[in-house]
């Protein structure tokens, strides 16, 4: 279980070892079953992101005005005043401020006591894990090139089979795929080798070839979505395409949404990405704005991988949840409660860009049992999830996992996570 303590403030999260949960059984037609994880390292971080980066400016600017003093008069920064966005983004940053603060302390305390965080840190000297270059998304796009219309209205599941030449006639871009059985499994897809989690199904697309996901006839109790927004950095470094806003309205959000369906959506701290979500996003599918929560990304030692008051980057990102058609009287079941509004989840983040944790234990109060759930503009599976996007298998790349060798099936060891600890008084976050 991912959640090791909770309280009305919030969750602290072990984000690996919720990944770790759906590998305690992998089976491979050469090597039989044995055991994987997601590669420790990943979440390995010791330190702020800014610090060093930080130092290294003072002390280059300091060298160099050194330098250039004799020679060159020295530049003179110009005063900016700042924009709207700016100031709608430090007033949004004032009101949250307070709650960061305040809500995050007894969660990383917490942290420390059961040793998940830890103030003393071993040094580690050894080199950066490479990471895998992903290529799907372009795959997706010459697969748009080659797929006829009637293939792209096709809707059937297909299952993996675990036999390189039998997946190998997989078509991957215009079916929903899975893999059904109770373990996990790696099979070669592409050219590739990937871990698919169990009971997982995917669609690997884009936004234009959405159809398998409509046409399968599945309505979900909890849509989880991280759309690519559009901002500065990306743009920067071309790490991913970016949609402009307005096209997450072609969504068919309300279209595979059963009565109730938790929308959680994970959104950027530039204010006009969440007044658009809350003013024209989710009114535009039916969906009733009932709580934001904000992510709190923490080192080891449990600071803020970001100074708070950071005038560039915040150590925290928001998430808007609400119900669709949350005023009808179908909507709440008995063993559902209601979401609670200003939580935190605070965690130790992924060194990889956007991988962000799985709320499938945070958010199981929330929605009814054995629900079925949908993830959208998804980079890695989950088990008893769909997924679907255009690098939807990224992070099940063989690259991220380490793995351990089993005598049998039947030594596959029962999972001994960190036990949820949670305050008295706090009922909406027992599990």
């Amino acid at each position: 279980m991912s959640v090791i303590f909770c309280n009305d403030r919030g969750w602290l999260l072990d984000s690996c070892s919720l990944i770790n949960q759906g590998y305690e059984r992998c089976f491979c037609v050469n090597k039989g079953y044995f055991r994987c994880k997601f590669n420790k390292r990943f979440y390995e971080i010791s330190k702020p992101y800014i610090e060093d980066k930080i130092k290294a400016d003072v002390l280059n600017t300091e060298t160099q005005d050194k330098i250039d003093m004799k020679t060159r008069k020295k530049r003179k920064r110009k005063h900016r005043d700042l924009n709207q966005g700016e100031i709608d983004a430090e007033a949004y940053h004032e009101k949250v401020r307070l709650l960061v603060l305040e809500g995050s302390e007894p969660l990383i305390k917490a942290g420390h006591g059961c040793g998940f965080l830890t103030k003393v840190l071993r040094i580690n000297l050894t080199k950066p894990t490479p990471v895998h270059e992903c290529q799907l998304s372009s795959l997706c796009d010459m697969a748009k090139q080659l797929l006829s219309a009637e293939n792209c209205d096709a809707a059937p599941v297909q299952s993996v089979q675990g036999h390189a030449d039998l997946d190998s006639h997989l078509d991957l871009f215009s079916h929903l795929t899975e893999n059904a059985d109770d373990f996990a499994r790696v099979v070669t897809l592409m050219g590739e080798k990937y871990f698919l989690p169990p009971r997982s199904r995917f669609l690997l697309s884009d936004i234009t070839c959405l159809e398998p996901l409509v046409k399968s006839g599945e309505k979900f109790d909890l849509i989880v979505i991280d759309p690519p927004w559009e901002n500065k950095s990306v743009k920067r470094s071309n790490r991913y395409s970016f949609l402009p806003p307005t096209r997450l309205k072609q969504l068919p959000v309300p279209v595979v949404s059963a009565a109730g369906c938790v929308v959680v959506t994970w959104v950027t701290n530039r204010p006009r990405h969440l007044r658009f979500v809350r003013e024209e996003l989710f009114p535009h599918w039916g969906v009733k704005l009932l709580a934001e929560w904000l992510w709190v990304k923490v080192t080891r030692t449990g600071e803020f991988v970001f100074p708070l008051d950071s005038p560039h980057k915040k150590p925290y990102e928001v998430l808007l949840l609400g119900r669709i058609n949350a005023n009808s009287d179908d909507t709440f079941r008995p063993e559902e409660c209601e979401i609670p509004d200003q939580r935190l989840l605070i965690g130790i983040p992924s060194a990889l860009h956007s991988h962000k944790p799985s709320l499938s234990d945070v958010l199981k109060p929330y929605i009814r049992h054995n629900a079925k759930c949908l993830e959208m503009f998804a980079r890695s599976l989950q088990p008893d999830w769909t997924s679907w996007g255009n690098e939807v298998l990224k992070f099940q790349h063989h690259s991220y996992f380490t793995t351990e060798s089993l005598e049998s099936a039947c030594d596959a060891p029962v999972n001994t996570n960190h036990q949820v600890r949670t305050e008295a008084g706090d009922t909406s976050a027992q599990l």
